[in-house]
């Protein structure tokens, strides 16, 4: 890894549905990082690695209202959203998204 930020399949803004929730279309409001070191090389006296600064997604905070016209806001992993475009499609369509993935 070379220290970047990890590139995800989504960008705040997007209309996205959870997995197990295909009717409920939400928003990316924000993409969640957290900063850290990761080992990138072994000490020359091999006594363990050096490291160097970078950055792993934490998740992504979705919007929504509900039918009831409640606000939400809650942090999903990347793995359980798919677009809302995809979602739209069925649950078939969501499958063989996720699992293309």
């Amino acid at each position: 890894m070379s220290g970047d930020i990890v590139k995800v399949k989504f960008k705040e803004g997007d209309d996205v549905a959870y997995k197990n929730n295909l009717y409920q279309p939400m928003t990316v409001q924000e993409i969640v990082y957290r900063k850290t070191e990761v080992p990138y090389k072994e000490k020359e006296d091999g006594s363990g690695f050096e490291t160097k600064p970078a950055s792993k997604l934490v998740g992504l905070i979705c919007t929504w209202f509900d039918k009831d016209g409640k606000f939400h806001k809650e942090l999903f992993h990347s793995r359980v959203l798919v677009p809302w475009s995809i979602a739209e499609q069925g649950a078939m369509a969501v499958h063989n998204y996720l699992n293309a993935i």
